[in-house]
């Protein structure tokens, strides 16, 4: 981690900045919200706020200054795995919430409710060990990420010290149809074994 003083300094030194002076650094430069904003697009649910993913991207970009590709890549996976877990801390609060609303008050105080409802309910949508496992998924991916960027910032060469500004992407990895629009046609049969 990074200590107050190195976090004063680059704040410093980033008032000063006349943000980039050569063509393709302006170039980079313009094309980062865009980036940014296709990450957020396979990232965050449609009622959930984007404005405040992009707020968390923004501040591990800020803290790790990613100077390379694979550095960014992983900053990324740092901010989806955050992400994902609040969404799983934010179902199991609901389903708490639920199953204590949804049980009798004679069984007891909110203490003892809250230890019935941590077992689930056959109304339960989802399974509380379900969601366990993914918070501690997404809490391992986010630390995997993280061990790895310290790995690859230590390793960083004099070279590497200017910040990574990626290049938007052309678009997503699947096409653009909405699926409502798809038509369902048979998968061809081309395994020679079940010709007949």
């Amino acid at each position: 981690m990074r200590s107050p003083k190195q976090v004063e300094a680059s704040r410093t030194n980033g008032a000063r900045s006349q943000g980039p002076v050569t063509p393709q650094g302006k170039f980079n430069s313009a094309h980062n919200a865009t980036t940014h904003a296709l990450l957020s697009s396979t990232i965050v649910l449609e009622d959930e706020d984007e404005d405040r993913f992009q707020a968390l991207l923004a501040g591990l970009i800020e803290e790790f200054q990613p100077a390379t590709q694979a550095q960014m890549v992983l900053v990324e996976t740092m901010a989806a795995a955050r992400w994902r877990q609040l969404r799983v801390w934010g179902a199991q609060k609901t389903a708490l919430d639920r199953d204590i609303a949804l049980q009798d008050p004679a069984t007891g105080p909110a203490s003892v409710r809250v230890l019935f409802a941590l077992r689930g309910s056959a109304e339960t949508a989802c399974p509380p060990e379900l969601l366990l496992r993914y918070d501690v998924s997404f809490n391992n991916q986010f630390n995997r990420a993280l061990n790895n960027l310290l790995t690859l910032k230590a390793r960083r060469t004099p070279s590497q010290s200017v910040p990574y500004f990626p290049i938007p992407a052309s678009g997503h990895t699947w096409k653009d149809t909405p699926i409502a629009n798809r038509t369902q046609e048979a998968p061809e049969n081309n395994d020679p074994h079940q010709q007949q």
